[in-house]
């Protein structure tokens, strides 16, 4: 029994980063897609340093991070 419950927690583990890998990709994408929209060119998107790149996406990832672990305590996990 205590085989099975590891391998189910290890494929849930996995999952779980599946997941909030993807979202920090979509968030990632969405982000850039305004970004174009107020009129950012790809260069000042990528620009290192630099507005977009050294200050919005790297708040937007803190506050995902935030996000994440907020969910985890919330059921439970470290």
């Amino acid at each position: 029994m205590n085989e099975l419950n590891a391998r189910v927690d290890e494929e849930t583990r996995k999952n779980m980063v599946n997941h909030f890998e993807n979202g920090e990709n979509q968030m990632n994408a969405m982000m850039r897609e305004m970004a174009t929209e107020k009129g950012l060119t790809k260069e000042e998107l990528d620009a290192s340093p630099g507005e977009y790149e050294d200050g919005l996406q790297t708040t937007a990832e803190n506050w995902y991070q935030q996000g994440i672990e907020d969910a985890q305590k919330k059921m439970g996990q470290p």
